[in-house]
């Protein structure tokens, strides 16, 4: 793994077979990497990835890709534009990366080497142990009528934060500097009904899937599935509604993270950094190199908060009883930290001039966060059907108006 910084350092070029390999170092990598990374002990961090990951001191972080593709890795394309042209600070700096050009001119990104940064874990870890404690404390406890006041002050600041740096990222998107990959497009109506038909299709496919799997569900869950089977027409409709307004064309799209959630920032300190720009995996690359609106970052998050509610409910209930109890506390710090999220984000966009660009309509912003359940009770449906639950009711409620 040094030798492989070591070839990056050196911008080395190996002959092969059939192409060649490219060892290249970024503007930064002198400072990201020291002179003396030679000598610095190499570490498999703990913890599940993907990707195979190494730590190089606590200095640097090399990432080997398990699946590899040909052409332009969103991930390599968005970390280099934040660290070397938009300079964007809460994002982990690129150092070098090692790619393999064969012979028929195809590029497949093999590595990538980047700062390591000091955390406390991730967002979902932290919020699921915060959640998790604050249940254990009210599980043995009389229920009373009253929610308790001011409970979260502590991490609705740092859910503020978040969503500033949030906010910074997609205001770091949004500016020009002539990169024809990169500078920010306005929305068009055409943006608008593609938007829209992709996600009517996305639900025709989801209660398709939802129908010929509706015996996988828990038995106690069935009825919620059928519940959702029987509002089709409503659901369709609903989605018709969605960013159907004049006010979204006077928004901009732009590149975004595109997968963004609370596992996708790492905590430091009282500060958030975020990674792991590669977008939707199950995205072909243009997908995932397309401009969109940035409103799809933030319902991204918003739906992880969903899920961190009904995680935490998951591992600290252990009858009826008590979750009769923990349910409307756990419901209650969902509101209060989506509602802190968005009113820090709005913030930040208005202070910056970017409010009607980024922000510009609320139906844009329902439109692809009913899109991510979808996403989610596919995904559910296909890989854990004990857990499609969630996104199954977060749908209904929406179509509930709640």
């Amino acid at each position: 793994c040094r030798q492989i910084v070591a070839a990056i350092a050196a911008n080395r070029e190996l002959a092969t077979a059939q192409g060649k390999l490219r060892f290249q170092a970024t503007k930064v990598f002198p400072d990201v990497a020291g002179e003396d990374f030679m000598a610095l002990g190499v570490e498999r961090p703990q913890g599940f990835s993907t990707n195979t990951v190494v730590t190089i001191g606590e200095r640097l972080m090399l990432k080997g890709y398990r699946r590899l593709r040909a052409g332009i890795s969103p991930e390599l394309e968005m970390s280099r534009y934040l660290t070397e042209v938009a300079r964007f600070p809460n994002a982990v700096p690129v150092a070098g990366t090692v790619e393999y050009t064969g012979n028929d001119g195809k590029v497949v990104v093999l590595a990538m080497l980047q700062a390591y940064i000091a955390n406390q874990g991730d967002g979902w870890g932290y919020s699921l142990d915060y959640l998790q404690r604050y249940f254990e404390q009210h599980r043995t406890v009389p229920a009373t009528d009253t929610l308790p006041a001011n409970a979260h002050d502590a991490y609705v600041v740092l859910v503020r934060i978040l969503a500033r740096r949030t906010a910074e990222l997609h205001i770091a998107l949004a500016q020009r500097h002539g990169n024809a990959d990169f500078d920010p497009q306005p929305i068009a109506q055409f943006d608008l009904d593609a938007w829209r038909q992709r996600a009517g299709e996305e639900a025709t496919q989801t209660l398709a899937l939802l129908e010929a799997n509706l015996d996988k569900l828990p038995a106690t869950e069935r009825d919620v599935g059928r519940q959702l089977l029987a509002q089709r027409d409503a659901m369709l409709a609903q989605l018709q509604l969605y960013a159907s307004g004049a006010g979204a064309l006077r928004g901009v799209k732009t590149r975004i993270h595109g997968d963004y959630h609370l596992g996708q920032v790492l905590v430091t300190k009282n500060d958030f950094v975020i990674i792991d720009f590669e977008g939707e995996p199950g995205h072909s690359l243009e997908q995932r190199r397309a401009r969109q609106s940035p409103l799809r970052d933030v319902a991204g998050m918003l739906r992880s908060f969903n899920y961190a509610r009904h995680a935490a409910l998951r591992n600290v209930v252990r009858e009826e009883t008590e979750l009769m109890k923990l349910a409307p506390l756990a419901e209650a710090w969902e509101i209060e930290t989506r509602a802190a999220y968005l009113e820090a984000y709005t913030e930040t966009l208005r202070a910056a001039g970017l409010l009607e660009k980024l922000m510009p309509d609320a139906g844009l912003l329902d439109l692809f966060e009913f899109e991510k359940s979808l996403y989610e009770l596919r995904y559910e449906l296909n890989n854990r059907p004990n857990w499609a639950d969630i996104p199954l009711r977060g749908i209904l409620a929406r179509l509930g108006g709640r």
